[in-house]
């Protein structure tokens, strides 16, 4: 004798999905909290600070800020390919964009101790003096 299968009423399917929703959702994508914050202002052909300090296998957020009337960008390739991005990928080329009067936050996890050279691509601006320096350390012990 063959059994048969009855759809669950409406109110109970729509119930059941709630209900997974609500205990699975953080798995689906959980956001990593930086450790700490750094502002970088990046203004006409300088970045202030220009040499910064980082921990290995800490989260931080990176926030940029253009101060100046014109575009500017992080360009950190090797520093970014030596760290993972919990939060979202890795900036395109290794380089952050921030547009006049605009700010950015980068949040990532330097692996890779070592100092890391950082510069504005944008025409002329590393000939004028636009670069600097990320140190990570060891990771804390």
């Amino acid at each position: 004798m063959g059994r048969t299968h009855r759809a669950l009423p409406g109110s109970a399917a729509a119930f059941l999905i709630a209900t997974a929703a609500w205990f699975l959702g953080p798995c689906a994508r959980s956001e990593v909290a930086p450790s700490y914050s750094i502002t970088v202002r990046l203004s006409n052909f300088a970045f202030t600070p220009d040499r910064l300090l980082l921990r290995a296998d800490l989260p931080v957020r990176l926030h940029l800020v253009n101060d100046s009337r014109g575009g500017h960008n992080f360009s950190a390739p090797a520093l970014f390919a030596a760290s993972t991005f919990p939060n979202g990928a890795p900036p395109p080329e290794g380089e952050v964009d921030v547009r006049s009067g605009q700010a950015v936050d980068v949040v990532f996890v330097p692996r890779v101790p070592g100092t890391y050279k950082v510069r504005c691509t944008h025409f002329l601006h590393t000939f004028f003096g636009m670069t600097g320096s990320v140190v990570v350390e060891g990771p804390s012990r």
